[in-house]
């Protein structure tokens, strides 16, 4: 089989289970609104004081005016991770029964060496997040502000998640280099204290892009925000990746790109449901692995810019208000500053889409440019 051939094989595919994935969220996605409603599955509380301590004015009045949007219920990420999971899972399955078949062989997608660290991170953040979803929506659920987990325990969670994740790539994939445009940097070359090898650095660089991948959930919120902005970002890496022959991932990440669009059929205004961190956390989670794995993480801050802007938002507006005790934004993250200039909902989600799909696109230039 000629490279061209391969290349159109693997592209009808993707295609095809891009397809397929989005029909089979699409039919199961009704049934789940049903349930997560008669669950109850929504914020009983809305929250009224700040990560700061201090009690919510410009926000408070947000969740005042959409009071509606209390009886909205979370979990909607089960949609994506679900979907994703088991379509992943049947073709391991139908490669199990059948190990020397070579339709089977082509059809799986779940290989060790490219989709298994990425398939386990989207599991286990996912259900760290329904999780959290779980307790938020109980009457007297968890310690945090607004309910659920508090946010020290949800960072030290995906803080040794991230770790062991980086153990997995040092110790298993003996990952030790990273390209940024046409420079190359070895970790090995960097000599550390007590005359360890650099190679170890891959551990807390691994750490540290997983816990600002995370963060950026935050943008989960308004109908239609999150699902619009995170599509134009996994087309962007499904390019890269299949560019450089990441064939598995690039079909992982168009699996998910079908349920996230399902998903976002029902998110759009009114919202049938939200993501929920079960979505978030496993699905950007999962980003910044297929970035670090693909060796295109230079990509990931430019395509990702919204998702980094909104954190980073959140984080500079913390920073001021414990430090010079006053805002920077008008209220945090950028979309509610956004909102509390009087821009409406469905403006801020459309524009965030277009900038996300800019992004992405300048990102998938830069990309195949010095890949």
């Amino acid at each position: 089989m000629t490279d061209n051939s391969l290349i159109y094989i693997e592209s009808a595919k993707i295609i095809t289970y891009t397809a397929l994935s989005f029909v089979l969220a699409m039919w199961w996605g009704t049934s789940l609104i049903q349930v997560l409603n008669w669950l109850k599955f929504w914020k009983k509380n809305t929250r009224q004081i700040a990560t700061t301590g201090e009690d919510l004015v410009v926000t408070k009045q947000f969740y005042d005016e959409n009071e509606n949007k209390r009886l909205v219920p979370r979990g909607g990420g089960l949609l994506i991770w679900v979907t994703t999971l088991v379509f992943a899972g049947v073709f391991w399955l139908v490669l199990k029964i059948e190990p020397t078949n070579k339709l089977s062989q082509f059809l799986n997608f779940v290989s060790r060496s490219e989709t298994f660290i990425p398939l386990g991170t989207l599991f286990f953040g996912s259900i760290l997040g329904l999780i959290d979803d779980a307790l938020v929506t109980m009457e007297h659920g968890g310690n945090y502000k607004a309910g659920g987990l508090r946010l020290s325990q949800r960072l030290g969670f995906v803080t040794v998640f991230s770790i062991a994740i980086g153990l997995w790539f040092h110790f298993k994939v003996n990952l030790h280099t990273f390209s940024v445009l046409n420079f190359k940097l070895d970790l090995t070359q960097i000599r550390l204290p007590f005359d360890l090898n650099g190679a170890w650095l891959i551990i807390p660089i691994t750490t540290i892009i997983l816990l600002a991948t995370w963060s950026t959930g935050i943008i989960d919120g308004f109908d239609g925000l999150t699902g619009g902005v995170v599509i134009p970002v996994y087309l962007c890496f499904a390019v890269l990746a299949f560019s450089k022959g990441f064939y598995d991932v690039s079909t992982l990440l168009m699996v998910m790109t079908g349920s996230i669009g399902a998903f976002l059929w029902f998110n759009i205004p009114p919202a049938k449901f939200f993501m929920g961190d079960t979505g978030t956390v496993g699905v950007l989670m999962t980003l910044g692995v297929v970035a670090i794995t693909t060796d295109f993480l230079y990509v990931l801050p430019i395509a990702g810019l919204v998702l980094f802007l909104t954190s980073g938002s959140a984080i500079i507006q913390v920073f001021s208000k414990k430090v010079f005790k006053r805002k920077v934004f008008l209220a945090a993250p950028l979309h509610h500053h956004f909102e509390a200039l009087g821009f409406a909902r469905n403006k801020i989600t459309l524009s965030y889409w277009l900038v996300s799909a800019i992004t992405s696109g300048l990102g998938l230039y830069i990309g195949l440019l010095f890949k």
